[in-house]
């Protein structure tokens, strides 16, 4: 299947995932804790071989929708630029010695569990702390910012690993 078609059906399931699913889920009633972001994960699934402007652009756009969505006023949008911007470096840090074809995307089969845990919980967490820190404004709840931006991480990456195990193919 064409790259491109791939990456728009990934979008609109990751979307409608989280619009749909996620944020319908009671989470024992800690959801003022944890509200986690799964279409982050999308830019996961964009091939390495892309330019940094062309992911901040599309990074953008995401955060635009999903600010659309949950009425937030640009908070998702920043968040997604954010790790778009950092996603280049860590994946220079986290990438094997060896290296991976340029057309591919780092998932979990490509990855390997452990770089990928590594990998999205950083970026997860990224995510997460920018966004609440953006919430809240207030810096007298940096611990309760820091609480929120670990659990919804941590969802988080359980939901992305779980997206993936039943959307992509083990290669």
């Amino acid at each position: 299947m064409n790259n491109s078609i791939k990456n728009t059906l990934h979008f609109i399931g990751l979307l409608a995932a989280q619009v749909l699913i996620v944020d319908q889920i009671d989470f024992l009633g800690l959801n003022a804790y944890i509200n986690p972001i799964l279409i982050g994960a999308y830019l996961f699934f964009i091939p390495l071989n892309w330019k940094t402007n062309q992911l901040l652009f599309v990074a953008f756009f995401i955060g635009i929708i999903l600010d659309a969505f949950h009425n937030t006023l640009g908070m998702n949008a920043s968040a997604m630029l954010t790790i778009a911007f950092f996603r280049p470096a860590f994946l220079r840090i986290i990438l094997p010695r060896e290296g991976l074809a340029s057309d591919s995307s780092p998932t979990v089969f490509t990855l390997k569990t452990t770089k990928f845990l590594i990998f999205s919980g950083i970026l997860f967490f990224v995510y997460h702390l920018v966004y609440f820190s953006l919430e809240s404004l207030i810096i007298e709840s940096f611990i309760t910012i820091l609480i929120k931006a670990v659990l919804s991480s941590i969802f988080a990456i359980l939901l992305a690993l779980l997206y993936q195990y039943l959307t992509l193919k083990k290669h």
